[in-house]
């Protein structure tokens, strides 16, 4: 299945104002990563910034850098009309291209509930490698592929889709973000075969709360730029859609709809340079 760049700058801010619970996850991600205030941090997949203008101003200080970067245009635009630091830099680029970083430069690499939308992880992971320092980590944030049908937007999801004007013209397994995403044991296997070595995996169950099925279906919009449908014909989508959101509004309580879902926590390393062995001695410095 491919994914398309349906983003636009109504997604884009739709995003910024609805993402609170990707930040949260990528708040405690980031406080995993024991980031100094002297770092180079890079931030794959930033978004519209939220994450990374959080570090700028609460872990980094003038001697610390961070560069974000987003393939979605709109979504940097957003950041860099935020942006008041003169040590932080947002630009449009992709995880498999860091060719604007020099090997063994950055300390902390992050991807935080974007790792599932790189067409090319070994690619990408292999590029993360080059540009951290010995000793750095990468830390990622996506969710469990095998779960995905024990979280609620895929029950709900596929429930609507399961129905007859739908059952024949759409395969539910190719849900964008199940479609991209890796399961754990795929996770790991990326990871340790790009050379990490790896810290540390959790598998979390999540809550997060909607207050409407309408605000429910624009945070799924925006955040898959478009594309949470993509696996529909288009002449159904509008159909669908209005499903989807009486489906999820059932389940309203009147304080909102609670969205369960799995997600992994991973943090890894490069290894750290060996000790030089000293030819007076045998001795390791």
């Amino acid at each position: 299945m491919t994914v398309y760049n349906l983003d636009s700058p109504a997604l884009a801010t739709t995003y910024d104002i609805l993402s609170d619970s990707q930040f949260a996850k990528g708040s405690r991600l980031v406080d995993k990563l024991d980031i100094h205030s002297d770092h180079f941090v890079l931030d794959i997949g930033a978004g519209t910034g939220r994450l990374a203008l959080h570090l700028l101003e609460t872990k980094l200080d003038i001697d610390g850098k961070l560069i974000a970067i987003d393939p979605l245009e709109e979504r940097i635009k957003v950041a860099d009309e935020k942006n008041r630091y003169s040590n932080g830099e947002f630009r449009v680029g992709s995880a498999e291209d860091l060719s604007f970083l020099e090997d063994g430069t950055v300390d902390i690499v992050y991807l935080s509930s974007v790792f599932h939308w790189v067409p090319d992880k070994q690619k990408a992971l292999a590029e993360i490698f080059r540009v951290l320092k010995p000793g750095g980590k990468v830390g990622i944030t996506t969710g469990a592929r095998e779960l995905a049908k024990a979280g609620l937007i895929r029950t709900v999801l596929d429930k609507v889709l399961s129905r007859p004007r739908y059952r024949d013209h759409v395969k539910v397994e190719d849900y964008v973000t199940a479609r991209q995403g890796t399961t754990t044991t795929e996770l790991i296997l990326l990871l340790t075969n790009a050379g990490f070595s790896l810290d540390g995996l959790e598998v979390l169950r999540s809550v997060t709360r909607h207050e409407s099925g309408e605000r429910f279906v624009d945070f799924l919009e925006s955040s898959t730029f478009g594309n949470y449908l993509a696996h529909v014909p288009e002449n159904l989508r509008p159909t669908a859609r209005t499903e989807f959101v009486s489906e999820l509004e059932s389940l309203n309580s009147g304080e909102g709809i609670d969205s369960v879902g799995y997600g992994i926590t991973a943090i890894a390393q490069k290894p750290a340079a060996p000790r030089k062995q000293c030819s007076c001695g045998g001795h390791n410095h």
